[in-house]
């Protein structure tokens, strides 16, 4: 999934500090308190009834009721979309299609009940949202995001939902589940939020439902993060069951421009947020670990003895962001010698992870590629990528630029490729920024999980490979 091309944002992101001050300062106390896009997702799957649908009306048209609604082109109160949703989501009232609240309120009484025969897919929805309704542009830096899906029941397809929930995390989207049933699947891909912005809100079909949406009212809607209502503390950081060994390979190859190099360099030092790091890393086996090694040394080639990686730090070197940051900025420098990604790759597997004792329970790779390989290293990459696989990692890939090759990319990613990949066209903030919390999410859901490495559709391609290996 490429990210489409966004506009120049510089000015605005170094101002951004300064307008939040002022605008705590001299800001309105409406509601909402900042600009909001704010999309409602209606269940039309065949279990809905009209009674439901009413319901699903009645409280969409209470929650516009209680905001300061948009009506001309200055950014202030809401602008509300309406979809709705089965196995595919349609719109129903566009952002640009509604110009006061009486006319958004005539619209919503005048929907009307249509029967569906359709089942219920909410993490389609979702990601339908995340990728259409809310474009990966910068509108500012107190523009709110924010989506609320009805659902009348559980999803089948448990994997689209946590797709989803990556997705709309990396693009700052808060989102909350209205249910009449409850939602296991959702709750377990919602449970690894730390940021206060994804909520499941359980009530009945019938009886008053507003003392049920105060939360959604106070802490989502009206939210001010100036003055927060004591209500709506933000979550702490969550302990987790389970730690991650995790590696990141860098491309520091001559495909990748000085420029670049900087600004993957700034990424990856943010992207170390996420992880709980050990403070003893090689003797106890509580909290992250997470290595660093780039690739491909000058005049590196196959048999020639030399090392295919430079090994910024290990998995036990450091036991502080702190400490991996300022090696990261002061030492880590580009070596500008041919991609070699497959060889990185078996000697990260055989020198990084395997050498590191107490093993996490999760092992990540995290691959940083600015283009193809080299041709001599392409089909020792297809073997490593698969042996990664079936020996139980997790393989994460932020590919770069215009000049990747899909199939090495496809093929060198886990599987679900919506889960593992993220696709690049430039390396601009705005895009690494969606890279950096798309990454963050996945390694909360990943440990939040029982998710297992490989999953059983992969096995077969490892029986095959264990026997011809052997």
């Amino acid at each position: 999934m490429g990210i489409p091309h966004l506009p120049r944002v510089s000015d605005m992101l170094m101002k951004s500090s300064i307008e939040e001050l002022v605008f705590c300062i001299l800001g309105k106390r409406e509601c909402p308190v900042y600009p909001t896009e704010l999309a409602f997702a209606l269940d039309l799957s065949q279990d809905v009834s009209p009674q439901i649908f009413q319901r699903m009306k009645d409280i969409v048209i209470s929650i516009v009721n209680d905001l300061k609604i948009r009506d001309s082109n200055c950014p202030v109160g809401a602008r509300v979309a309406i979809l709705s949703y089965n196995l595919h989501a349609d719109y129903l009232i566009r952002f640009s299609e509604v110009y006061s609240k009486k006319q958004l309120l005539n619209e919503l009484k005048n929907l009307d009940y249509q029967r569906s025969s359709g089942g219920r897919d909410i993490g389609s929805a979702m990601r339908f949202v995340a990728r259409n309704v809310f474009k990966r542009t910068l509108q500012g830096p107190n523009v709110r995001k924010i989506a609320v899906f009805f659902s009348n029941g559980p999803s089948a397809d448990a994997s689209a939902i946590n797709t989803a929930v990556l997705e709309l995390s990396a693009l700052d989207v808060a989102a909350t589940v209205i249910a009449f049933l409850d939602l296991p699947s959702i709750n377990r891909a919602f449970v690894v939020d730390d940021s206060g912005l994804f909520h499941v809100i359980n009530t009945p079909v019938e009886g008053d439902y507003k003392l049920l949406l105060k939360g959604l009212h106070l802490c989502t809607l009206c939210y001010d993060k100036c003055k927060p209502d004591d209500l709506c503390k933000r979550p702490r950081a969550l302990s987790w069951p389970a730690y991650v060994d995790a590696t990141f390979i860098l491309d520091s190859s001559q495909k990748m421009s000085n420029a670049e190099f900087g600004k993957v360099k700034d990424f990856l030092s943010r992207s170390l947020d996420v992880f709980d790091i050990s403070s003893n890393p090689g003797a106890v086996s509580t909290g992250d670990r997470v290595a660093v090694v780039s690739h491909a040394p000058p005049g590196f080639k196959p048999k020639n003895r030399k090392s295919p990686v430079k090994v910024e730090f290990s998995l036990i070197t450091y036991n502080s962001k702190g400490i991996m940051r300022n090696h990261i900025e002061k030492s880590l420098q580009q070596l500008n010698g041919e991609g070699a990604l497959g060889h990185a790759m078996e000697w990260t597997m055989k020198n990084i992870f395997s050498t590191a004792p107490k093993p996490r329970s999760h092992k990540v790779i995290i691959v940083i590629s600015a283009g193809e390989t080299s041709p001599w290293d392409r089909e020792i990459l297809k073997k490593a990528s698969v042996r990664a696989k079936c020996q139980g990692y997790a393989v994460f890939v932020i590919s770069l630029g215009q000049f990747h090759n899909a199939k090495e990319v496809e093929e060198l990613t886990s599987i679900p490729l919506e889960q593992h990949l993220v696709q690049l066209g430039r390396t601009h903030k705005p895009e690494l920024d969606y890279a950096e919390k798309f990454v963050k999410a996945f390694v909360r859901l990943l440990r939040g999980t029982t998710k297992k490495y490989p999953p059983e559709e992969f096995k077969i391609k490892c029986d095959k490979f264990n026997s011809q290996s052997h």
